[in-house]
């Protein structure tokens, strides 16, 4: 038996058993996920990471999530000038459907206050990615003003299925590794992002290359 059969099966099992299925999101309201980003190079913290699902409702096509995540610097002040809302799409088939248009909106709102315009390929994270798998390409623009930011995410393929522990526990996870570029005034970055993805949680662990070194890694440490 294949890999990708011994999963299909896996599948079909946990449906006939009754287990409820679930996408790379946590859908449910009032939890909290708490991350921490640091530099492991020098162990320094970058910032202190509180998702909060707010809201989970119906919508036309699959429940709709609310999150805001507040950002704060190791001291405990702000690290953004505000919080930042995000909202998937948790689909029938329990793909997360994320419009990106709406989260670079919201991301610069938060991260600096500004009023923007955005267009942007919306992006799925399919409940059934297996390794081996690729993601089409995401690309975007933001106005702010009269200036203007892009972004491109490509190379997106699923690396391995990998079991890992954190403060939070130990999770069963999908890898996805991504190449990321942003561009704009005072705003440029270029780097290779690997992703630990577990159903019914999201992120557990989010590692970000520079020029082939590891520059952060946020990791959940825990969930309330």
């Amino acid at each position: 038996m294949t890999r990708r059969a011994f999963y299909i099966l896996l599948m079909l099992l946990t449906v006939s058993l009754g287990v409820k299925a679930q996408g790379y999101c946590c859908d449910r309201q009032g939890v909290t996920l708490e991350y921490v980003r640091k530099f492991p190079k020098s162990g320094e913290t970058q910032w202190h990471h509180v998702l909060k699902v707010k809201d989970v409702s119906k919508g036309a096509d699959g429940s709709v999530v609310t999150s805001v995540s507040t950002f704060l610097k190791p001291n405990g002040k702000p690290y953004y000038k505000g919080d930042i809302i995000e909202q998937v799409v948790l689909r029938p088939n329990n793909d997360v459907w994320v419009d990106m248009e709406q989260v670079t909106v919201d991301y610069i709102k938060g991260r600096a206050g500004l009023n923007a315009t955005a267009e942007a390929d919306p992006t799925i994270i399919p409940a059934d990615m297996q390794p081996g798998d690729t993601l089409p390409q995401v690309s975007g623009k933001a106005k702010v003003s009269l200036l203007t930011f892009t972004y491109r995410i490509w190379d997106r393929k699923v690396l391995r299925r990998e079991t890992i522990s954190v403060p939070a526990g130990t999770f069963d996870c999908i890898v996805l590794e991504e190449h990321k570029l942003e561009s704009g005034p005072g705003h440029n970055r270029d780097v290779i992002n690997h992703t630990w993805y577990s159903k019914g949680i999201g992120f557990v662990r989010h590692d970000s290359y520079i020029n082939g070194k590891l520059d952060t890694s946020e990791i959940l440490y825990s969930i309330k």
